[in-house]
């Protein structure tokens, strides 16, 4: 991730970030088209569990059509957030296995923009 800016990711902007790139994604592709957003590290700790208050991007699995990328940078640069906000780079670590890829939903936070 691009450290841009000094923003940071709490459980109140997360969210309204989270709902504002839904909107956007629908602009782009349509309410029928579905996107899931399951959010790893640290954005899955500020948004489920409480004890981070805050991280300074959001990893996720995205499964969603290539349209997702434009609303990703659509959102970011409607709402001034560094590139990279919304990223897969967590894949690219030494420790990734691609294990998490295959937890049930009940094991991550999971955010869907399909309603």
């Amino acid at each position: 991730m691009s450290t841009e800016n000094s923003t940071v990711f709490k459980k109140d902007n997360l969210d309204f970030y989270l709902k504002e790139l839904a909107k956007e994604y629908k602009k782009l592709v349509g309410k029928k088209m579905p996107a899931e957003i399951i959010l790893i590290g640290g954005a899955a700790i500020v948004e489920s569990y409480g004890f981070r208050d805050m991280t300074t991007d959001v990893d996720a699995i995205i499964t969603a059509s290539s349209a997702m990328k434009d609303a990703i940078n659509l959102t970011g640069d409607r709402f001034n957030l560094p590139n990279g906000w919304l990223n897969m780079d967590f894949q690219k670590t030494a420790a990734y296995s691609g294990a998490v890829e295959h937890l049930g939903r009940s094991e991550l936070n999971t955010f869907v923009a399909q309603n």
